[in-house]
């Protein structure tokens, strides 16, 4: 059966390779007219730096202006399109790619695939979480329809929500150890940072829990055997 591509639709590729570089297009023919209309005001901070975009406002200036606004719109459309996940749903293997990061699971490893609000989820025999990554319209029928098309078994919710419990720091009712790394992840979090966070729900998932998130807030859960 031919493959299924799932993450950003034709449509959405379309809107941002079209739509961002009209945006700089604009921006950069804009500029100089902002630029005059705030020298008018009584007062403005940094007016030597708008003086000489106003000064651009014409010939090669304002050509220049525009086509830094195109160059700056591409790099947007192009961040934005490798940035976002991509998912390649295949008979016998899922690849997925985000960025510069590929992966592969293969399809005897995955036990359930669902969708949690906009996160695309597969889990392992374990009830491992081996992908969870927010996806491009995950509640679309079409993500459903691609996973069932290559008899995945996929599932309307997760079937464990009912064991996820709030976290909070010294949670008697986990290891000292487990503990430790949800406050390292909590950390992560608070800080934004996507790669920490991942790589601390891996080491979660090594002690025999795994974890989920709402905001900042964390929620574990034991491992469960299939």
């Amino acid at each position: 059966m031919a493959e299924h591509e799932l993450g950003l639709s034709r449509g959405d590729r379309w809107l941002i390779w079209v739509g961002f570089p009209l945006v700089g297009l604009a921006a950069g023919w804009a500029l100089p007219l902002l630029a005059r209309w705030l020298l008018d005001l009584p007062w403005v901070p940094f007016a030597g730096p708008i003086r000489l975009v106003a000064a651009l406002d014409a010939g090669f200036g304002r050509i220049a202006l525009v086509g830094a606004g195109l160059l700056l719109g591409l790099v947007f459309a192009f961040v934005a399109v490798h940035e976002t996940l991509r998912v390649t749903v295949a008979d016998f293997e899922l690849r997925l790619r985000l960025g510069d990061n590929a992966r592969t699971v293969r399809r005897g490893e995955i036990a359930a695939v669902f969708v949690d609000g906009r996160h695309l989820v597969v889990l392992d025999w374990e009830s491992r979480q081996v992908v969870r990554d927010r996806l491009e319209g995950a509640g679309h029928p079409r993500v459903a329809a691609a996973f069932r098309a290559h008899g995945y078994p996929w599932l309307e919710r997760d079937p464990f929500a009912a064991l996820f419990r709030r976290w909070v720091p010294d949670l008697p009712d986990l290891p000292g150890a487990v503990n430790a790394v949800l406050a390292a992840r909590a950390v992560a979090l608070t800080n934004k940072s996507a790669t920490d966070a991942t790589e601390l729900r891996d080491e979660v998932q090594k002690l025999g829990y795994t974890v989920r998130d709402d905001g900042t807030t964390q929620h574990w859960r034991p491992l469960v055997r299939s």
